[in-house]
């Protein structure tokens, strides 16, 4: 929550004045509350105010909530603020727009106090959550820039390349915490949502042990899935050295289930092409997975950066494990643009990279073919300028 306002600062966007004035009196006994009568108001307070939450109407003149909801969206500054549609509209295809643009929640018109004040607590607590996790990244990716410039200072290449693994194992566990938090976010909201619905009926008297036993599955089926998420990273996070015979298809199937929530969030596309008859591979489980998370990463940079140039590029990421004479390959392309031709000699060297200064360390492809080599294999690319870039790994079978 912002700093000078202890309690939350929301803001309110609705064109009729009596709806603003029947929201807030709703919530000014807990949050500080400002509002907005049009989208064009609504973003002067955005940029003046930065609220850590927006109740947005739907239906309004010249800007619709749709319209700001995108705009804010687009805009990394006004990105993480939660956006909660505020309408009479209670259709499942309205709601499927607005969630799809980027709001974290709905609510019907008239707003019961209970319920807008639980789902606002609830989306306030998760946005505390997701920046006190950013915060770790960021002290975390502090940390390894530190053990780089130690690194580069030394010039002993075993120290070096020591370093430079675990750099890169640090920068992979930065990248799940982030992705974490993303994939937490989903089941989080179910949960809640489900037991305010239980408030709601109770309330009114509707409420059921057989509603409530129907809900209870759905309750133990997304805590299952953020326990599996947590003890996933934690075994990521203490990995095993020891070497055993596993499938690449179920690596790829953990992988994405730590990232799969950022590639959606950004309009992102990844399809799965499999061959079943592919034997198992054998190496270091957790250091494949390494591997996948650092070329996955890469491909969503580079697509958001080449979506953020053009409103209608399509990103698309294909993912494909086959069989090629004795090996097994997982190759992961995408169309991003590819990469400079100048930069194609060098792109697998240590500490060379591709990104801005401070968003990138130049470890993650160098690591990534030392590990890929040590277990025989090999880690390749195919650029294709101007439309995209394909990595191939490939391993004994």
């Amino acid at each position: 929550m912002s700093q000078g306002s202890p309690k939350g600062k929301i803001l309110i966007v609705d064109d009729f004045p009596a709806s603003i004035k029947n929201l807030a009196n709703k919530l000014e006994e807990d949050y500080f509350v400002i509002t907005a009568t049009s989208g064009a108001e609504a973003l002067k307070l955005v940029n003046a105010e930065s609220p850590d939450l927006i109740l947005l109407d739907i239906m309004m003149p010249v800007m619709d909530g749709y319209e700001l909801c995108r705009v804010l969206k687009k805009d990394a500054k006004f990105s993480t603020i939660p956006i909660i549609f505020v309408t009479a509209r209670a259709e499942d295809a309205d709601q499927a727009k607005g969630l799809a643009l980027g709001a974290v929640d709905y609510l019907v018109k008239p707003v019961n106090a209970a319920i807008g004040k639980a789902r606002i607590r609830t989306h306030l607590e998760l946005r505390q959550h997701r920046a006190h996790l950013e915060k770790m990244v960021e002290e975390r990716t502090g940390q390894l820039n530190k053990a780089l410039k130690l690194l580069q200072a030394k010039k002993e290449s075993e120290f070096r390349q020591a370093a430079e693994v675990h750099g890169g194992r640090l920068a992979a566990l930065g990248e799940m915490a982030t992705s974490m938090a993303h994939e937490i976010n989903q089941p989080l909201n179910v949960i809640s949502i489900t037991v305010q619905g239980w408030q709601l009926l109770n309330r009114r008297g509707l409420l059921t042990t057989e509603k409530m036993l129907g809900d209870v599955q759905i309750l133990l089926d997304n805590v299952s899935r953020i326990s599996r998420l947590i003890d996933h990273v934690r075994t990521l996070g203490h990995p095993s050295q020891e070497i055993c015979r596993f499938y690449l298809q179920d690596v790829l199937q953990d992988t994405l289930s730590l990232c799969r929530m950022q590639f959606l969030n950004h309009g992102i596309t990844i399809d799965v092409d499999i061959d079943d008859n592919a034997p198992p591979v054998k190496a270091v489980q957790s250091e494949f997975e390494q591997v996948l998370l650092n070329l996955l990463s890469n491909s969503r940079y580079a697509l958001v950066e080449r979506k953020e140039e053009d409103d209608f590029f399509e990103p698309r990421v294909n993912i494909c494990i086959y069989q090629q004479n004795d090996r097994v390959c997982l190759a992961i392309e995408d169309n991003g643009g590819g990469i400079d031709q100048m930069a194609e000699e060098n792109i697998f060297d240590p500490f060379f990279t591709t990104k801005p200064a401070g968003q990138g360390t130049g470890l993650g492809l160098s690591i990534s073919r030392q590990l890929i080599h040590k277990f025989n294999g090999e880690l390749k690319m195919i650029n294709k300028p101007g439309q995209g870039a394909r990595f191939e790994i490939s391993l004994p079978k």
